[in-house]
């Protein structure tokens, strides 16, 4: 099935654009896409998203159909075909 991803700063650089069509299999959850990405696009795409020292994924701001979910909650939600999944990492500064 295919799912569209949208990302910013960083992650939309490593991806080489803000939006991509990924494909997955029927079933797969939030957490599987993530770590699909992770094979595909190496260690950039996995050091924006992933503690170094535990390699756990981090707090992130997940959107599926722009409903809100969180990368240390929610990894086990099930995607659908043709589902919008948002990837926003958390800022810094102030």
């Amino acid at each position: 099935m295919k799912v569209k991803v949208r990302t910013f700063a960083n992650l939309r650089d490593i991806l080489g654009k803000s939006e991509i069509e990924y494909e997955i299999e029927q079933g797969n959850s939030l957490g599987y896409l993530l770590q699909n990405m992770c094979q595909t696009y190496g260690k950039s795409f996995e050091h924006q998203i992933r503690d170094p020292l535990t390699g756990t994924i981090i707090p992130l701001l997940l959107l599926i159909n722009g409903k809100v979910f969180r990368s240390v909650t929610d990894l086990d939600t099930p995607l659908n075909e043709g589902d919008v999944v948002t990837i926003m990492l958390p800022f810094d500064g102030g």
